[in-house]
């Protein structure tokens, strides 16, 4: 579902199957499941705090026990790779 120029303030928002578009999002917590994909485009985040539930909370916990377990190297090669994706021609 695409939203457009909402402001949502103090509340749960769960962001899975949204495209938000020039939202404004204050004093949030921002929610992700990881059931489905979503997308923000020309938004504000203010304040807002970052809650995983379902396959997100077991990927994000997967992450960590990479990390902690020695395995370091291959959760930053995994984040590096998401902040510089390989360019296709």
């Amino acid at each position: 579902m695409r939203i457009s120029e909402h402001i949502f303030e103090g509340q749960d928002v769960t962001l899975d199957f949204h495209h938000f578009d020039h939202c404004t999002f204050k004093d949030c917590r921002l929610v992700v499941h990881g059931v489905g994909d979503f997308e923000f485009l020309n938004c504000d985040v203010i304040s807002c705090r970052w809650h995983f539930s379902g396959p997100a909370a077991v990927t994000m916990k997967v992450l960590t026990q990479l990390y902690r377990g020695g395995f370091a190297p291959i959760v930053e090669k995994t984040f590096a790779q998401i902040m510089n994706p390989p360019q296709h021609s």
